[in-house]
């Protein structure tokens, strides 16, 4: 018996765009989502603790290993086993690898300090992530480039969003990255077919509270206080809602004040 096989899958922390995207998730795919989530934080955990480059290789090269033993259906960790119905999924394997062949160039880009590399493959990385989501939800071997490329902008979009929250060094870079942010958010979400919004509801949350966050981005000046944060909590709650209410019905998601010019 595996050493993992009796570890959980990590749960979203509560509040995050993951833990919005998986109360809109239906229940029969809410655990493999949670697993792509899970997976995702483990490459960015490998890139932020870098410490002995040959480390971070080794683990990598082990993951590598083991979305191909996915793929022939023999997973240990438990993030894999919950992810064995996705790997039958057409492309899903290749988007898997494409994470862990991007976060592999993130840390050589990393110690170069080639910031603008950086960026791209972290960006690259959560496309793929988001990528597959969306195979996982269309659960249909016709999940072309009309369903994936608009899922890869949101990824794209949201990783830019996450990035410029938790980066000060992107600050000479600053309004030119937000501005791709919006502008691939609001592209992926807007190009989702209509026949596929309905599925793909927890994909349009995920990025429609990114389109809310990029927006408080630009209010920094003033210091958060617990009222502010509260309402920021309500706000992003009912945004939720209203996004996955309109994916039921294949409508677009409702505009995001501020950004109305995107609509």
């Amino acid at each position: 018996m595996s050493r993992f096989s009796q570890d959980p899958v990590p749960e979203v922390a509560e509040g995050s765009a993951a833990y919005y995207t998986l109360l809109f998730t239906p229940t029969v795919k809410r655990e493999a989502v949670t697993a792509l989530f899970a997976l995702h934080r483990e490459f960015d955990e490998i890139t932020t603790r870098r410490g002995e480059p040959g480390v971070a290789q080794v683990k990598l090269q082990w993951w590598d290993d083991e979305i191909r033993r996915l793929a022939a259906g023999e997973p240990r960790h438990p993030v894999t086993q919950a992810l064995v119905d996705q790997a039958s999924v057409p492309g899903s394997r290749e988007l898997l690898l494409e994470m862990v062949a991007c976060t592999s160039a993130l840390g050589g880009a990393l110690q170069e300090a080639a910031l603008d590399r950086a960026v791209e493959l972290e960006c690259r990385r959560s496309a793929a992530l988001m990528g597959a989501m969306a195979r996982l939800l269309i659960d249909e071997d016709d999940a072309d480039d009309d369903i994936l490329v608009p899922a890869r902008s949101i990824g794209a979009g949201a990783r830019l969003c996450a990035l410029l929250r938790q980066e000060p060094g992107l600050a000479p870079s600053r309004a030119q990255l937000a501005i791709e942010a919006r502008d691939a958010l609001a592209q992926g979400l807007m190009s989702i077919p209509a026949d596929c919004r309905a599925r793909l509801g927890p994909l349009m949350v995920y990025g429609q509270i990114h389109r809310l966050r990029l927006r408080r981005l630009d209010r920094t000046d003033a210091r958060p206080t617990r009222l502010a944060n509260a309402l920021a909590t309500l706000t992003e709650v009912v945004a939720a809602w209203r996004t996955a209410r309109r994916a039921a019905r294949a409508t677009v998601p409702p505009p995001v004040r501020g950004l109305e010019h995107e609509s």
